[in-house]
Order: structure tokens, then sequence, then C-alpha cells
């Protein structure tokens, strides 16, 4: 937990916290474990083909995913795709980012707000957001508006639930140690409450930006013409597995790759808390 210090002109500042460093060796892991792991994916993958027999109809080989996947990318209406998908990600990511930071800060301060409002949002969180679908396609058209909105109703919930979690973990005695150094509302909000709240954030925002990639990729599978879910579904109708294998990668890869980048920034923002010192 994040320490009070005075400093010289009477204000008060975030010390920063007490926890082990990480070792040397475990930084470096995933970058052995990861490709041992691809490695030994890849040999199950195909020893199932060659040696069990699975029809390469049901799970194609290694060898022709990748083929499947160069001439995807060799072809010009594959970046395209990416394009699209891409920004109803980050569109969507972003909106809920700002809504769910606001609201989460405004009912977890205002208590009687949040039990007013509780029953809607659990009503809301707990409809299967597939079914919302077919409304945004009524409603914003089959263009990628609808596919942003479909993507920040489902990053909305982490990220506000995280704040409003954060808001309430800052310590009441902290505030009147504040106060009681003079502190006023912008310097407790600087020094105290915002590197409190920010790991809550991030960490609502890691889990969202993952659901930012499932809500895009489900508007456009169910009620689009353009993205990675739409190859998904074209390479299904088409009954071509190792084109609908490879899409899949290329899904995979750029999930992993947003997910590292709100990682990354995590780690500039804050990089003081014990989840990036340690790497947890």
């Amino acid at each position: 937990m994040t320490t009070i210090e005075s400093r010289t002109d009477g204000a008060v500042s975030a010390a920063e916290p007490t926890g082990e460093t990480e070792a040397p060796w475990m930084r470096r892991l995933p970058w052995v474990s990861g490709p041992i792991m691809l490695l030994a994916l890849l040999g199950i993958w195909q020893f199932t083909v060659s040696v069990v027999g699975v029809s390469e109809f049901i799970l194609p080989a290694p060898a022709a995913v990748a083929g499947a996947l160069g001439e995807l990318l060799a072809g010009d209406d594959i970046w395209g795709h990416i394009g699209i998908t891409l920004l109803e990600v980050v569109a969507g990511f972003g909106i809920a980012l700002l809504v769910g930071v606001a609201v989460g800060a405004v009912l977890g301060r205002v208590a009687w707000l949040q039990r007013a409002v509780q029953p809607a949002l659990v009503a809301l969180q707990v409809v299967p957001k597939v079914a919302f679908v077919p409304i945004f396609v009524i409603w914003f058209g089959f263009g990628p508006t609808s596919k942003i909105v479909m993507a920040a109703l489902l990053a909305f919930f982490p990220i506000m639930l995280n704040v409003m979690l954060g808001v309430r973990s800052v310590d009441s005695g902290h505030r009147d140690v504040m106060r009681g150094l003079g502190a006023g509302r912008w310097a407790t909000f600087r020094n105290m409450e915002l590197p409190t709240t920010l790991p809550y954030v991030f960490a609502g925002a890691e889990v969202a930006i993952v659901f930012s990639v499932i809500g895009a990729i489900v508007g456009e599978y169910l009620g689009g013409s353009e993205g990675l879910g739409y190859l998904v579904v074209s390479s299904l109708n088409a009954l071509d597995a190792p084109r609908l294998f490879a899409v899949i990668v290329l899904l995979a890869v750029l999930g992993s790759l947003l997910y590292v980048a709100v990682t990354t920034v995590k780690k500039l923002v804050i990089p003081w808390h014990d989840s990036v010192r340690t790497g947890v």
C-alpha cells in the first residue's frame, strides 16, 4: 500500500511502496517459456494430424495454416480488414476507458448513487452481450459504428468496476492526514488518490482490451461485411479450414499486441507499483 511522507514545502507525496524487486531470471523467463510452449503446441498439433490421423478438413496441418497465412498477408485486402478491426477495437476501448473511469469514479465516491443504479448495472451486465448485436445493427447499421459500440460495451464493465473499487480503496485516514498537513483537494487527488487508483484503472484496462477485441469480432461475425470477423465467416462458408485457422492466428497476434501495448503504458505510468516491479 502507498505510504504518505511529508515534504519540506508542506505538501504530501506518495512514497514508493516497499516490495521485493523481481529477480533477473524471472524477467527472462517469458522469453524462454513462450517459444518452448509454442514449439510444444506445434509438435502436438503436427502429431495429431500426422500420427493420430485427424482429418485435415477438421484440423489442418501447421504447414497448411502457415501457407494460408502467407497467402493472406500477400494479398491486398487483408490489411484493410486488419485496419477496420483495429479501428473498431481501439475506438471501442477508448470510449470504454473514458466512460468507465468517469462512471466508476462517481459511483465510488457517491455511495447512495451506486446503490440506486446497481440493479440496472447488474441487469445490463448479466445479459449476454451477443443479444445486443442485432439491436446495434438496426440502430447504427452494418458499418464500423455498431462494432465500436459493441466493443465499448464489453470493455466498459471491467474498467468501471475496477475504478470504483480503486476509489473506495483510498484510506480515509490518509485523507485526514492530508487535510491535517494543509493539502488542498487538488494536492490530495494528485499525490494520494490518483496513485492509489491508477493500478486499478490499468487492471481493468488489461481485461478490457481483450474484451474489446471479442466485442469487435462478434459484431463483425454476426453483422459485418469487412474486418477479421467477416473473414472468419467467409472462410467458414467456403469450408476453407487452413484459411480459417490463419485468420484466428491473426486475431491472436492482434490481441496480443494490443495487450502488450496496454501493459507497456502501465509500466511507464506506474513503475513504482508492485504489479510492475514484480512482473505480476
